[in-house]
């Protein structure tokens, strides 16, 4: 998925689970880290695109270390500010796998394995993507407001 579908989904997700400021923003940039970190990997190689498609949704794409990640914050233990950034950090990188667990490429099962797991819904880029997009925001607006959802039929 395009980074612009990654950090709108992980920005609507922390807002509509009513998430602080702080936690928004964090799950804002989280929603990118871990395609920033196979770059980060990429950039040392003499040939960066090649070694990028060897890294790309292996490790760090790999749901655990974010939920592990924003379990943590949930207990409580950091502090509210820190709690907030941490659990935000780690929720906007889980949305991450999840949407690209939704590409045909798909995410590892494990963090090391080879074996992966997709949904095989669209491709990067595609008609797909968007639509996920599209879906993603109204399923978000609603969720801030339920009484879209109530309907007056008067019966006759």
């Amino acid at each position: 998925m395009k980074w612009i579908t990654h950090q709108s989904v992980a920005l609507m997700a922390a807002f509509s689970a009513g998430f602080p400021l702080a936690g928004i923003a964090a799950a804002w940039a989280g929603s990118v880290v871990p395609d920033m970190l196979d770059q980060r990997a990429a950039s040392r190689a003499c040939f960066k695109q090649r070694k990028f498609n060897q890294v790309h949704r292996r490790s760090s794409h790999w749901f655990g270390w974010w939920l592990a990640l924003w379990a943590w914050a949930l207990t409580g233990q950091l502090g509210p500010l820190p709690d907030a950034l941490v659990g935000g950090f780690g929720f906007g990188a889980l949305t991450h796998v999840f949407l690209d667990m939704c590409t045909s490429h798909g995410v590892p099962l494990l963090p090391f394995g080879k074996k992966r797991f997709s949904l095989k819904i669209c491709s990067t880029g595609s008609f797909g993507e968007y639509a996920i997009l599209i879906m993603c925001v109204l399923v978000f607006w609603i969720a801030k407001r339920p009484e879209l959802l109530h309907f007056h039929v008067p019966l006759y």
